[in-house]
């Protein structure tokens, strides 16, 4: 099967790999790739971001796994985060296939779960044995009922607590209105005495009717406040709109003070003036060149040290002797028969040379100076712009204010409105009052005087009714399920039914968790000692994963091994070799029990806390359980220059 990748780890570009059935083991020296190769067929059975980012290549912002024809990886990095293609087909989403947790059994490496966990002395056998078999998927969903069950506590705490207040102020209610009664028998009273003495109801009118006018003229006040304080705001607003726009202008005003001498179209001219000046550089520099071509080979034809010897057969050879003619003595020009000599040739070579030199540093700085014109018309092009959507915000900011500075207008009007309605009410109630006082010189009874108070008594129940009936629909509107009139009692047995219920679903769904454990440990307890013995280790006599149950429930999982001699040891207790070789027991035995078509089994550089002999029967029985099992080995440079690929054993 063909191994493809593309920026993977290590390898920059497009890479090809040949695996084969069976033993597939890759050697080479340290940093040649292989992690980057295995961690590209991870990737294909990962949904995992971490390992994506470990597995692109950190200089490149594509990159694609392939094996075979059937599956493939993308991976493109996006804001410094690597991401791959959801339409790519991979192990992850094998159709008919549950290969979801293939990550955490078949790969074997320094950076599994297994291996980094036995690293820090923190293996645990229930979190490992929890998220290889459908149990992880059950904790979430009673981790998730709990957090329900917890807010549906509080929530019930608080609704009832509010329905205790409204009550105990529907109580107080009932109890005002009680009073409320009491005090309007005693208004009858005193009207009819105060009618006897005054002989007409005029008095009591009046004062009605002066209560009134001084409740019109809260009102107003009240009215007037706001209005007020919508001028307020709407002053506040035009003053920061007003305030942008004066910015702004300022902003723009320098800008067109600074720019006067400043032009695109001035450093256009200067950048074409430097190419031009470049290119006649360039064609002059070009015409050196080829003329200190010409005096090179001048130098070596001209020349006595440089000049080939011609053969013996010069003499004999007709051809020979006429190219030798032709070509004249060393030192002579073979055109005009001239003298040609070497160290005058030498000394142009030098001169042209320090010319053609001169001019290739001309060229440079003309390229220096139109790299600095080019900044300078970026920079210039850029305040432009900025000075523009500067121009464009300024001109909202006016029409803002503008728009601010009519409804401020308005606002006034209404408020300078509402202060006349004021003023014509005051007058009303001066009226009202002084025919109150005419009215009241005919009345010196403590009736009078009285009958204020229990009407004053009355208002004060009243508005304090309307208080608690309103906080007592606040309350009760927030309460769910809640039916007016009901008991707190029946309330609160009808809502702690429902928690009773789902009470009983986490006790479901911790019987179905346990359920699910349990048979996986006896699945790994079936044949994780076969799995030990066949690969060739003898250390221990038996393992057995055992469970610790507390008030009925399953608390913790653990391994314990036993000796030959007896003596027993937990996982936490062995050396981290002795723990090594367990966890890829559990990975066996976890891909036997619940992946067995997998057909990739992986193992990076952990072969190596293993003897030969001891790697080699690991290898033999993992041929048996995967079609595709890949060891990697590190070499010494002095073995080995590259990565390799060595199939089966030898």
């Amino acid at each position: 099967m063909k191994l493809e990748l593309q920026n993977i780890g290590g390898f920059a570009g497009v890479h090809e790999f040949e695996l084969k059935k069976g033993i597939n083991r890759i050697t080479a020296p340290n940093a040649k790739g292989k992690s980057s190769l295995l961690r590209g067929i991870q990737s294909l059975a990962s949904d995992n971001g971490d390992v994506f980012r470990d597995t692109l290549n950190d200089d490149s912002d594509t990159g694609h796994v392939k094996l075979g024809e059937e599956y493939v990886r993308h991976l493109r990095r996006v804001n410094d985060v690597v991401q791959a293609d959801p339409k790519d087909h991979t192990f992850f989403d094998e159709a008919g296939k549950d290969w979801r947790n293939a990550e955490k059994i078949a790969f074997f490496t320094p950076k599994s779960r297994v291996v980094l966990e036995i690293d820090q002395n923190a293996f645990d056998v229930l979190r490992f044995v929890n998220s290889i078999s459908g149990a992880e998927e059950i904790e979430s969903d009673i981790r998730r009922k709990e957090g329900q069950l917890e807010e549906k506590k509080r929530e019930l705490e608080e609704y009832i607590e509010n329905l205790t207040t409204a009550q105990k102020l529907d109580a107080e209610v009932g109890s005002m209105r009680g009073e409320i009664q009491k005090l309007q028998g005693e208004v009858q009273e005193l009207e009819g005495a105060i009618e006897k003495e005054t002989g007409t109801r005029d008095l009591t009118k009046v004062g009605e009717d002066i209560a009134a006018k001084k409740q019109e003229i809260l009102d107003l006040e009240e009215r007037l406040r706001s209005r007020e304080g919508e001028v307020k705001r709407y002053q506040d607003q035009y003053e920061k709109a007003r305030a942008l726009y004066d910015r702004l202008d300022e902003d723009i005003a320098d800008f067109e003070q600074k720019s006067e001498d400043e032009s695109v179209g001035v450093f256009a001219g200067e950048l074409h003036k430097h190419e031009r000046k470049k290119k006649d550089l360039k064609t002059v520099k070009d015409m050196l060149d080829d003329l200190q071509g010409v005096v090179d080979k001048a130098y070596k034809v001209f020349s006595d040290s440089e000049r080939a010897p011609l053969p013996e057969s010069v003499k004999d050879e007709p051809l020979l002797h006429k190219a030798n003619a032709l070509l004249g003595n060393p030192g002579e020009c073979p055109v005009c028969g001239g003298d040609a000599v070497r160290n005058t040739l030498d000394d142009r070579r030098k001169e042209l040379k320090e010319c053609a030199t001169d001019f290739a540093k001309a060229i440079r700085g003309e390229d220096e100076e139109m790299k600095v014109i080019k900044a300078d018309i970026r920079e210039l092009t850029d305040r432009i712009e900025g000075i523009n959507a500067k121009r464009r915000e300024r001109d909202k900011a006016k029409r803002d204010s503008n728009d601010l500075l009519k409804e401020l207008d308005d606002r006034k009007n209404l408020r300078d409105g509402v202060g006349d309605e004021i003023v014509e009410k005051v007058h009303e109630l001066g009226i009202l009052e002084q025919h109150y006082a005419d009215a009241a010189k005919t009345v010196r009874t403590e009736s009078r005087d009285q009958l204020n108070k229990v009407r004053e008594k009355i208002g004060g129940y009243e508005n304090e009714i309307r208080n608690n009936q309103n906080e007592m629909d606040r309350l009760t509107r927030e309460i769910p399920d809640y039916t007016i009139g009901e008991s707190l009692e029946d309330y609160a047995n009808k809502k702690r039914l429902g928690l009773d219920d789902l009470r009983l679903k986490i006790e479901e769904l911790k019987d179905e968790w346990e359920h699910e454990v349990f048979g996986a440990v006896d699945l790994f307890n079936k044949n994780i000692n076969d799995i030990y013995k066949e690969m060739g280790f003898t250390t221990f006599r038996d393992i057995k994963i055992t469970k610790e149950i507390l008030r009925g429930r399953l608390t913790s999982l653990d391994a314990v091994v036993e000796h030959a001699s007896g003596k027993k040891q937990s996982l936490s207790s062995l050396s981290k070799a002795e723990q090594l070789t367990l966890g890829l027991v559990f990975q066996i035995s976890a891909k036997e029990n619940y992946i067995p078509a997998f057909p990739f089994f992986v193992i990076d550089d952990n072969m190596n806390t293993f003897d030969p002999d001891r790697s080699r029967s690991i290898m033999e029985y993992l041929s048996d359980k995967a079609e595709y099992v890949l060891v990697s080995r590190p070499v010494p440079p002095s073995e080995q220059g590259d990565l390799s690929i060595e199939y089966g054993f030898n």
